[in-house]
């Protein structure tokens, strides 16, 4: 191994280790909501770079996004290999969202991984939180979600669902505020009917007695 790779690795252990301990205790003096919320802004800003430069390459913008989630997707994974390695295992598509789930190891793993202060999905990982969130939702237009699951997640890798949300056409939407007005209506006209049905009764045990 020559001097420069060795030079290379005590810097990215000097940095691993000051990264947990600086985190470590800045969460401690400001608490874990400010720490998360400073680490999410942090994570925004480069996002926004990366989605800008291949809204750029591609000829779209953030009016006009790419379409076609899966591949968008193909195309940021590909493009974020310095930070992260990212390996799609599924994607499910629903009527009002699309999921996207994925092995992901981030350039802070190993640093988690040695300190019992830290934990994969916690503090640390609001970075990549933000960094994911901001970028999809800038290349798709869509509303996203990083959705951290524990119990799919290993020592090696963790497992993530992207949660897209659609937009829903104004149609569709009115066909749910008419299905949510017709279920409203029916509620009324059946309490009306109750209502009615116990006067009636209440009216007859009168005349009986």
């Amino acid at each position: 191994m020559d001097e420069n790779t060795e030079r290379l690795k005590r810097e990215i252990i000097g940095l691993r280790i000051f990264t947990g301990s600086f985190l470590a205790e800045v969460e401690k003096i400001f608490g874990t909501a400010t720490i998360k919320a400073i680490l999410n802004r942090l994570g925004q800003k480069p996002a926004e770079i990366v989605a800008e430069h291949m809204l750029e390459k591609y000829d779209k913008t953030v009016k006009k996004p790419f379409e076609n989630i899966g591949a968008v997707y193909t195309i940021f994974e590909n493009t974020i290999t310095q930070l992260y390695e990212s390996e799609i295992i599924s994607q499910e598509d629903f009527e009002d969202k699309f999921i996207i789930r994925i092995k992901n190891v981030c350039a802070f793993r190993h640093s988690i991984r040695v300190r019992d202060d830290l934990s994969y999905g916690g503090t640390l990982c609001e970075f990549t939180l933000g960094y994911f969130e901001t970028a999809l939702k800038m290349l798709t237009g869509l509303k996203v979600e990083y959705q951290y699951l524990k119990k799919e997640s290993t020592d090696d890798h963790c497992v993530i669902d992207l949660v897209f949300w659609k937009k829903m056409k104004p149609e569709e939407n009115l066909e749910i505020k008419e299905t949510v007005e017709s279920e409203e209506v029916s509620k009324i006209e059946d309490s009306t009917e109750s209502k009615e049905l116990n006067g009636t009764n209440e009216i007859n045990n009168k005349d009986e007695s």
